[in-house]
């Protein structure tokens, strides 16, 4: 790569599709010309890690086959402050019985303001206060339970069991059974609560659960990493703070993206397409997939064909990267084939 091209990562969660009852090729009339081009001219790698947290921590030289401390990393971003224990995300959700089963939607699904949050988390301090833990609302969405000891257990992602049956995604392990028992008991704290009372009265989801997941303490350092990190998200903002790299928030335009020096290292988080893959809501993925397509798909391809950017990776997060080079897309011979069959053939 030439010194005066940059290097960009893309990590796009959702980029597959979601999980439709047909093939989500079978829904896309009108086709992303230059994702189709950039995906058809280039290498496909896979990679053993899924999601956004472990293609994060990865480029921040993490191990992501491991225990991914995302709730120190992400709190380090909401709170400015470095968590002196044991950290463990405990984000409010929803809870919906359908059928025999019990689905979560996690707060992008639903608002919620920061004093509904303050009210919820003081009752379930106050319910607690014996147990040697307490529970923060640092942003609303995202809540925090500091621990003297770290519980032996395994958890998943919100992502993971966003609109699922949450059987096959409660926390495993030595000490789950008593955490699956504390949740219990919050749960009834939080079914009568005012301000669920409340939000029922106006129609609204209530918050009749927390989601146990990311549990750790913050890492001494972390390995290679990008120059500047472009995101949005809490996590990807808390490894760029941690590393000492330049962070930003997620800009409008690609021109924008490669401002402030050639020849960088620069890392894109565009979570656009992830929730509605997650909730598998088709209609409103293809609207995000048409607006990626014109505001940074056709762009980056015109800037890699052009030289400004000298490697593209883009990371569907679904263990599967696209890697492109300028001379790769110079390949008009290769067959065009449609993005999704090679992120998920």
């Amino acid at each position: 790569m030439a010194s005066d091209a940059d290097h960009v990562v893309v990590l796009a969660p959702g980029l597959a599709g979601p999980v439709a009852d047909r093939p989500i090729t079978d829904y896309i009339e009108a086709r992303p010309v230059a994702l189709d081009r950039i995906v058809s001219r280039s290498a496909v790698h896979d990679v053993p890690f899924k999601g956004l947290e472990a293609s994060l921590c990865h480029a921040f030289g993490i191990d992501p086959a491991g225990s991914l401390p995302v709730a120190p990393l992400s709190y380090l971003a909401d709170s400015g402050e470095t968590p002196a224990r044991y950290l463990l995300r405990a984000d409010p959700v929803h809870l919906r019985a359908d059928q025999s089963c019990l689905r979560l939607f996690e707060s992008h699904s639903f608002f919620i303001t920061q004093d509904e949050a303050d009210a919820l988390v003081a009752s379930i301090n106050g319910f607690n206060a014996a147990q040697g833990w307490q529970l923060s609302a640092v942003q609303a969405q995202r809540w925090y339970l500091s621990l003297p000891v770290a519980p032996h257990m395994q958890t998943s992602t919100p992502a993971q069991a966003a609109g699922r049956d949450i059987n096959a995604f409660i926390p495993q392990g030595p000490d789950a059974r008593h955490w699956r028992a504390v949740v219990n008991e919050l749960q009834m704290l939080l079914h009568d609560h005012p301000v669920n009372q409340a939000r029922e009265q106006r129609g609204e989801p209530v918050i009749n659960s927390v989601w146990l997941w990311g549990g750790g303490v913050l890492p001494l350092s972390t390995g290679a990493a990008p120059e500047v990190v472009y995101s949005d998200d809490a996590l990807a903002q808390g490894l760029a703070r941690h590393a000492g790299v330049e962070r930003c928030a997620v800009p409008e335009y690609v021109g924008d993206l490669l401002s402030g020096g050639a020849g960088r290292k620069r890392l894109l988080v565009l979570e656009n397409l992830a929730w509605p893959a997650h909730y598998n809501d088709v209609e409103g993925w293809l609207v995000q997939l048409g607006q990626m397509e014109s505001a940074w798909f056709a762009p980056l391809l015109t800037a890699l064909n052009y030289g400004r950017i000298g490697s593209l990776v883009i990371d569907a997060c679904n263990g599967r990267r696209i890697h492109a080079t300028r001379r790769q897309q110079r390949a008009f011979w290769k067959r065009a084939r449609r993005f999704e069959t090679r992120l998920t053939a």
